[in-house]
């Protein structure tokens, strides 16, 4: 399974967002990211639920540029 480091560097989200929408400080964020400190469980948990969120969100605006690429597809078929 993936940790949150690794799923936080591989969605594009920088640990500026992370920390804002997480509730943790980014300076801790970089520390637990360096293998300073680990994270408490509450932390944890608020950056998975950040991370989640974060990455439903990039979902669902890919889905909707597929769905309007796909709309634009079909009337221009249509169209010739």
């Amino acid at each position: 399974m993936m940790g949150w480091i690794e799923r936080r560097k591989k969605s594009g989200m920088s640990q500026f967002l992370c920390a804002q929408t997480s509730g943790v400080s980014r300076m801790r964020l970089s520390l637990a990211e360096t293998g300073q400190v680990e994270l408490t469980s509450a932390e944890e948990t608020a950056v998975h639920q950040a991370l989640n969120d974060y990455i439903s969100g990039k979902a669902r605006e890919i889905s909707q540029l597929l769905h309007d690429q796909e709309l634009k597809h079909a009337a221009t078929s249509v169209a010739v």
